[in-house]
């Protein structure tokens, strides 16, 4: 007898589907995927639940194209996982779906691994083989279960012709296998830890097969990656997975070597810039236990395991592990709930751990893991604030801060200054009638990139070609005030013409490989200044870097944002933790208009933790997250006071039944205008979060029935990260 099949689809709609099937209910599992007809369009679909049939809805019932799979394709833990995040995020369940795999299986490639040539030894022959073919045979010895193509060629260079001379000979044989990650062929001593991390290791390890949640917090250098690296080993010896969380692409490189070079593993990466069918092959190999690590960005978390035994987030207060538009979610929070439902420990690594982190290990319900040396005896750089007094003669630079970059270039060591604005200026302005260049789609300004010859800006990604003259007044004289990395890069090539400059940023780095490259210059140790944004903060391992100079650093220090000053001083921290991790002794020099500021002494003077405990006994007095629930309604539309119009009445819904929930605004965005779009927001709060979740769902259909919910572009962001 045929069924009802309850289909989630890639729509904004919040509701699933149902489809008449001519199929039996026994030949369906959840979690398979299907073709069906939606509208004038043909959709990927995943089965949420199989449903008998009653005789009234049959009519009305659309059939089911195709059935993509014979088995369930999503395992059950994902699939609840993806309903889990559903509910709390608010957000429709098909894109919740669509947000969990890889492209090429939401598009409905076939479930299928790919496969590739592996070549092993058959039997020996008297025939004398060449150079390259003995080397071919040496490995192969070494690999009696075989080796890829892909592999051999990465050790030895091209080796078409040995390999079809081998064969010709017997000596080897191919087969087709699936295609698996390139081993490293050549595996580091594993590092000698120190008690701490021997300590931490032991702790985590204690608690496999149960749910817990650990803080790693060591100070920079303190050795966290080496902790992973041997409670991997442990758990791949018992033919466990990992997923290893990271926040940056930037750091994925690196990262992974260190692993691929520690551990005889299978390590697979899953991140944005890895080609679709590499991420499918990766997603699938995990599913099938064929991958025993699995390191990628925010997305990963939702990559299938068929032994999980742990999860690691790196830098876990990295606000990257926020999706800031679409399904709004925090890669922190999923995989914490992802480790409770399968009953596995997880370990969060920061040297700068965030408030929310911190609050839940005052309340015990995190245990605290604490790194305070340097591996390897390296020593913590002596860190100084300097005044930023007329350092805009020397385009940004102090003349303090630039005897010490020529001290220390002087002894052939490497300097990191940091700053955090691309582009060459932030502003552009004419003196005759004070004309200023600004966005025209957003309340922004455009900010000069000189070697481009463009106006850029930053927030809708509008360019304009750099003006020669005042487009209001003709004036020819046009002058920039403000400093990037451009302008920092141009004014150290002057002063050191003899000395690399490398800049790095989102522009210098757009290049395939670039950023990698540019990482391998810098390890050669030569002497060098790398000028760089937050992608230089972020993990990197410079043993050569002695000095490490922070220019601008004022910027957050008076932001409307409640979270700048936290964001800053983790910032702060880790900047400063890139000087002297080698064994050459580190300097850090903080630039900055506002040295008596009082932040600059607690930051220095008692360290983050300090700074970070002065935050949270704020935050608790006044009752802001991490102490209290907030979820903020966002509104956009491109006439003016649409979107207020459109929070308006979603405040009036919400004040009917709203007895432990604060409803503040609607308010314009700190940005009201972006990408010409107009912009408002309206906030929810309340000490408990499930009075905040059943306000929400109590009302969110009546809201999407609102005619203005029709023009306005809404959304609803729980644990908002920014207000901006």
């Amino acid at each position: 007898m045929s069924c009802i099949v309850e289909i989630a689809l890639s729509c904004p709609l919040r509701q699933t589907f149902d489809y008449l099937s001519d199929d039996l209910a026994e030949n369906w599992q959840t979690g398979m995927r299907v073709s069906v007809p939606f509208g004038s369009r043909q959709l990927i679909g995943i089965v949420i639940a199989i449903k008998s049939i009653s005789e009234q809805t049959i009519s009305k019932l659309k059939k089911i194209d195709q059935k993509l799979d014979h088995q369930a394709f999503l395992p059950n833990e994902i699939m609840q996982l993806v309903q889990w995040v559903s509910r709390y995020y608010h957000h429709p369940i098909g894109e919740c779906f669509q947000a969990a795999l890889p492209k090429r299986l939401r598009l409905g490639d076939a479930d299928e691994m790919q496969m590739e040539t592996y070549w092993s030894l058959a039997q020996p022959t008297n025939t004398k083989p060449g150079k390259k073919q003995q080397h071919i045979l040496n490995l192969l010895e070494d690999y009696p279960e075989g080796l890829s193509e892909k592999a051999l060629r990465t050790q030895l260079g091209n080796v078409k012709s040995s390999l079809s001379a081998l064969q010709a000979q017997n000596s080897i044989k191919a087969s087709q296998k699936v295609a698996l990650p390139l081993p490293c062929l050549t595996i580091q001593q594993a590092v000698a830890l120190n008690n701490e991390q021997k300590q931490a290791v032991e702790i985590v390890l204690s608690r496999t097969g149960e749910f817990s949640t650990f803080l790693l917090q060591g100070i920079t250098g303190s050795g966290k990656t080496e902790v992973y690296i041997e409670i991997c080993r442990e758990l791949i010896e018992k033919q466990q997975q990992i997923l290893v969380l990271i926040p940056e692409i930037g750091l994925t490189t690196q990262f992974v070597e260190r692993f691929r070079q520690s551990l005889n593993a299978r390590i697979v990466v899953i991140h944005s810039a890895v080609s679709d069918t590499d991420r499918k092959q990766a997603w699938l190999l995990s599913r099938a236990a064929k991958a025993d690590i699995i390191i990628g960005t925010r997305s990963a978390v939702f990559t299938p395991m068929l032994n999980p035994s742990l999860i690691i987030i790196d830098e876990e207060h990295d606000s990257s592990y926020k999706q800031q538009d679409g399904l709004r979610y925090h890669a922190r929070n999923v995989a914490l709930m992802r480790a409770k439902t399968l009953g596995i420990p997880i370990v969060l690594g920061s040297a700068t751990p965030s408030l929310e982190t911190l609050y839940q290990v005052k309340q015990q319900r995190y245990q605290l893991l604490k790194l305070t040396q340097r591996a390897g005896g390296a020593n913590l750089p002596a860190v100084r604030v300097i005044a930023g007094q007329n350092a805009s003669d020397n385009n940004g630079l102090s003349s303090h801060l630039i005897k010490a970059i020529k001290k220390h270039i002087e002894q052939n060591h490497q300097v990191l200054l940091f700053i955090n604005r691309r582009g060459f200026a932030p502003v552009l302005m004419c003196h005759q009638c004070h004309w200023q260049a600004n966005c025209r789609s957003c309340d922004a300004k455009m900010v000069v990139h000189q070697y481009q010859n463009r106006l850029f800006c930053h927030h809708c990604g509008l360019i304009q070609t750099l003006p020669t003259k005042c487009p209001e007044c003709g004036h020819p004289e046009l002058k920039s005030y403000g400093v990037g990395t451009e302008k920092i890069e141009q004014a150290l090539t002057g002063i050191f013409p003899d000395v690399p400059v490398l800049r790095i940023d989102r522009d210098s780095t757009q290049r395939v490989n670039a950023f990698a490259n540019m990482i391998k210059q810098i390890n050669q140790g030569k002497a060098a200044i790398l000028v760089g944004t937050q992608m230089l903060a972020k993990g990197h391992d410079f043993h050569d870097v002695t000095l490490v100079g922070v220019v601008d650093a004022d910027q957050a220090l008076f932001s409307a944002d409640f979270r700048a000053t936290e964001s800053l001083a983790q910032l702060i921290t880790q900047v400063t933790g890139r000087a002297g991790r080698g064994k050459k002794a580190g300097e850090v020099l903080i630039q900055t208009e506002q040295p008596d500021h009082p932040f600059w002494q607690n930051l220095l003077q008692k360290g983050y933790e300090a700074v970070a405990d002065n935050l949270l006994s704020e935050r608790i007095q006044m009752e802001l997250p991490p102490h209290g629930f907030w979820a903020v309604w966002r509104g956009e539309a491109k006439e003016a006071d649409l979107a207020m119009q459109l929070l308006q009445q979603i405040a009036e819904l919400l004040q009917q039944t709203a007895s432990s929930v604060v409803i503040l605004g609607p308010v314009p965005a700190l940005m009201e205008k972006r990408a010409g779009r107009y912009r408002a927001q309206l906030l929810m709060r309340s000490a408990d979060r499930a009075a905040l979740h059943q306000l929400i769902d109590q009302h969110i259909l009546s809201v999407t029935k609102l005619k203005l919910a029709r023009k306005v572009r809404w959304s609803i962001d729980i644990d908002p990260t920014e207000l901006i």
